[in-house]
């Protein structure tokens, strides 16, 4: 076979195992398109006796996001970080943190990184979500190609999105988390939604 031949088949063979590779996504749970309802999933990378995801509000009842499991109740009275992770405003209720029990110590993790270090290995969908959405990716449940997913023995791979400068445009990336080491390739698949009111 000449090297036109050849490369052609080899172009052929990418495109069929690419094609089979998108064939196998999942939709994301409509319940992932926020980061306060991934909590839940996370199973910490240390064996943390306790721990409580928070957001900043004043009223402690209503800053408790998630309190993991434990044989008697246990109280968090750590007084709240200046600034956390998923910083959307500059007031109450702006952002999240974690504060975990080991050997009746507190630890805080208030930014992107200590949260990846919190989650360590990616155990489920959830987490890939979660680990997508430190990266600045968000799930969109109304369109695969913002919101599937498909694993393999060695990664999580999710179809997320971005919009820069008009919401109405959202690009589609494919995100390929490394379970066992949180690491990230990402790839462009293109604008799949786009709204003439962005194009003036």
């Amino acid at each position: 076979m000449g090297k036109p031949g050849f490369a052609l088949l080899l172009l052929s063979n990418l495109w069929w195992s690419q094609t089979g590779q998108m064939k196998d996504f999942q939709k994301i749970p409509d319940v992932f398109d926020t980061p306060e309802n991934l909590y839940p999933f996370i199973k910490p990378s240390k064996d943390f006796a306790y721990w409580k995801a928070f957001t900043n509000h004043t009223d402690p009842e209503k800053a408790v996001l998630y309190e993991s499991q434990y044989p008697e109740p246990m109280t968090i009275l750590e007084p709240a970080p200046e600034q956390g992770f998923f910083q959307k405003c500059l007031s109450e209720n702006c952002f999240h943190y974690i504060i975990a029990c080991k050997n009746d110590r507190p630890e805080y993790f208030a930014d992107v990184k200590a949260l990846r270090k919190f989650i360590g290995e990616i155990n489920n969908v959830g987490e890939a979500v979660l680990i997508a959405n430190t990266y600045g990716y968000s799930v969109d449940i109304k369109n695969p190609e913002g919101g599937s997913f498909r694993k393999d023995d060695s990664n999580f791979y999710l179809k997320t999105y971005r919009s820069e400068k008009c919401s109405d445009v959202k690009e589609s990336f494919l995100l390929i988390i490394n379970i066992k080491s949180g690491e990230l390739k990402v790839q462009s698949r293109g604008i799949y939604t786009e709204k003439k009111s962005c194009r003036q």
